[in-house]
């Protein structure tokens, strides 16, 4: 009996690389996501890791009245810029003296300067899988994806400290391992002096 139960026992060692390898392959997928969401966000100051906008202005011909566009002066403008999609009245905005607003949809719309005499047509589209990618990364869904988000953070501190395990003697955490361990963490700490 104490023989069956010995031999049923995992040496720690062996869970160690049990937990590594399977939490591992469990959230490779996951840790793929958060990598490319978090270097498209890390530049964000040099682009919008979310939304493609694309802009197109045009001079057109002064209006007649800058109150009231009249029909044949907004198909003259959308077809200058290209645009099929023909408005809905209640879609036409007065916002200031000098600006007319004609939104086509949530994420498109006509900017009319009638002080400069121009039209901006701004569509805005997300960009696909970085756009969701970010969605899941920033925690957006909230809710019961938190706990899972959660979840995820303490299983990659998990597949850290088993990691550090995986090798033993000169090769593991008492040898090149730890020199590795403490290599890794100058780095982190050079650009924390310098820029905290």
């Amino acid at each position: 009996m104490n023989a069956s139960l010995k031999k049923a026992k995992i040496p720690a060692r062996k869970l160690n690389i049990l937990f590594h390898r399977y939490l591992g392959y469990f959230f490779a997928g996951l840790t793929i996501i958060y990598c490319i969401s978090g270097l498209a966000v890390n530049h964000i100051e040099d682009w919008n890791p979310n939304f493609i906008i694309k802009k197109n202005k045009v001079s057109i011909i002064p209006l007649k009245d800058r109150e009231n566009l009249s029909n044949n002066e907004l198909a003259k403008i959308l077809a200058q810029l290209e645009v099929k999609q023909k408005p809905k009245e209640d879609n036409i905005f007065y916002s200031e003296e000098e600006i007319i607003e004609i939104v086509l949809a949530e994420s498109e719309k006509i900017t009319i300067d009638t002080t400069e005499n121009t039209a901006e047509h701004e569509k805005i589209s997300k960009i696909p899988l970085l756009h969701t990618f970010n969605f899941l990364h920033l925690n957006n869904p909230k809710k019961m994806w938190t706990f899972y988000a959660d979840f995820f953070a303490f299983s990659l501190l998990l597949i850290s400290i088993t990691g550090l395990f995986m090798k033993k003697g000169k090769e593991g955490f008492w040898g090149k391992g730890g020199l590795l361990l403490v290599a890794g963490l100058i780095p982190p700490l050079i650009f924390l002096f310098i820029y905290y």
